[in-house]
């Protein structure tokens, strides 16, 4: 009998050892590698927040929430305007929900984007007025800081891409998420104002 036990021992050591690696829980997806290994540095950098040449956005501490849906979007072709179709679609087309939420969720913990020098002090950036006065602050917060759930942090982000989606959005182009609720709103601003908005942004720290 004794020896029968001995010679089961190793099998049901083995079998519990098989059923504990099954029974155990997926790995995580590690964002951060799948950050580099996609390429996302080529055009955001290596931080996220020092994107190689104008027109690309600063991802770092962006909200988590909204860039999963911007990939979703972009994957989907829901948006199609700038960069996404030529350069981002390609590399989200076979990413799996799950990869891009640890990606969203890793760029989120990153520190914010770092903006550019402040004007010299003296009177208010018109920007800053233009912001207050034509309703950017009701969805995007305070300096751009503390927007609506889904929509992007704008403060410090990059000038010309700020300028790029904004008339892309107020074209129609970009018409994708919470664009539809912004479009209607941009017949208060024309491309002067826009202009002094997106270069207002760019400077907030």
């Amino acid at each position: 009998m004794f020896k029968t036990i001995k010679r089961q021992l190793p099998v049901m050591a083995l079998a519990a050892a098989f059923g504990a690696v099954t029974l155990a829980p997926a790995l995580a997806a590690d964002g951060k590698a799948i950050y580099a290994d996609k390429g996302c540095a080529a055009c955001h950098g290596e931080d996220a927040k020092t994107p190689l040449q104008e027109g690309f956005p600063k991802l770092a501490g962006q909200s988590a929430e909204y860039m999963f849906n911007q990939m979703k979007d972009i994957k989907a072709g829901a948006r199609a305007n700038g960069q996404s179709a030529d350069s981002m679609k390609p590399i989200v087309e076979d990413m799996a929900e799950d990869d891009m939420k640890a990606v969203a969720d890793y760029l989120a913990s990153l520190k914010e984007a770092p903006a550019a020098a402040a004007a010299a002090a003296g009177a208010p950036h018109p920007g800053k007025t233009l912001f207050l006065t034509k309703t950017c602050v009701a969805c995007h917060g305070k300096e751009g800081k503390k927007p609506l759930p889904g929509y992007p942090m704008i403060a410090g982000q990059d000038k010309a891409y700020i300028l790029a989606q904004t008339k892309d959005i107020k074209s129609g182009t970009r018409a994708n998420g919470k664009a539809n609720a912004m479009q209607p709103v941009m017949h208060l601003v024309n491309d002067d104002e826009i202009a002094q908005i997106a270069d207002y942004l760019s400077t907030v720290k």
